[in-house]
């Protein structure tokens, strides 16, 4: 038998029903656990099911669900490492060299550039931007990436224009899966240009495919988020690789749920079922 400790009843209830009607979960120590399931499709009603639950606790699901998905490997990935003779031949000409923390600050013309843990950050101003429209922009950045050498394998290209702001974003997709927290970014503005860029480079998958928790498990981990207003607006969901590089520059990116909501990013271990630190 299974009892629960300091939990409001109806917030229980609610559990409950999701447990039986919709998800397959279980409920343990008044903390809910994913249990693992099969990679079967749910049905209609169980979608619906689980819609009015979610909105009962204020979660509201503006994304299509998916409904096809299939077994994932780990994918092996390595951090882009932006070396010293990397800056030097594409940016520098005599500029001067501040290093710091494991990392580099350089001062260039009009600009800086700082480089750290594979995260790359180029900045100008010049008078020649303001002159530009969105074309002459989206060429520009276009062209910086090439002529900098910057070009990588399974980049998709994504261009956005917001009054005179102009950014070209550079999103990486392996396989048919997106790849986080992989991309590249320039962005004019005024009489300013920038770009940055944390790049991850695919290895190898690994030979075992396992499969996925069905995306609806993963939108049930929002009920334990406190987003600090009344709703969560789920906006997106959709199966990606997620690798944190924080403590290391090479490891398994994992598959995941990438849940987008009106004001954060949730990704959902398609294995356990559990939220992934960012």
């Amino acid at each position: 038998m299974m009892v629960l400790y300091n939990m409001d009843w109806s917030k229980a209830k609610t559990i409950l029903i999701l447990i039986f009607a919709v998800l397959n979960v279980i409920l343990y120590l008044g903390n809910l656990n994913i249990a693992e399931t099969s990679n079967s499709i749910p049905s209609s009603s169980e979608i619906k099911k689980m819609n009015d639950i979610l909105k009962e606790n204020n979660i509201v699901v503006k994304a299509e669900i998916p409904k096809n998905y299939k077994p994932m490997p780990m994918l092996l990935v390595k951090l882009k490492n932006y070396t010293k003779a990397y800056i030097e031949g594409n940016f520098l000409n005599g500029s001067r060299q501040i290093s710091y923390d494991n990392g580099s600050f350089y001062n260039i013309e009009n600009g800086t550039i700082e480089v750290k843990n594979g995260f790359f950050y180029y900045k100008i101003s010049d008078e020649k931007f303001t002159k530009m429209d969105k074309d002459d922009a989206f060429n520009y950045i276009k062209s910086f990436v090439k002529s900098k050498n910057l070009e990588e394998k399974y980049s998709v290209i994504n261009e956005y224009a917001d009054g005179n702001k102009y950014t070209v974003e550079y999103t990486e997709v392996y396989n048919g899966i997106n790849v986080d927290v992989s991309y590249m970014k320039g962005v004019i503005s005024n009489d300013t240009f920038s770009f940055e860029s944390t790049w991850l480079i695919p290895i190898r998958e690994e030979k075992e495919r396992k499969e996925i928790i069905p995306p609806i498990n993963a939108l049930l981990k929002l009920l334990d988020v406190d987003e600090g207003h009344h709703n969560i607006i789920v906006k997106e969901i959709k199966p990606v690789y997620f690798f944190s590089w924080r403590n290391a520059d090479t490891g398994e990116a994992i598959p995941t749920w990438r849940i987008t909501t009106e004001n954060s990013v949730y990704y959902v271990n398609a294995y356990t079922g559990n939220i992934e630190e960012r």
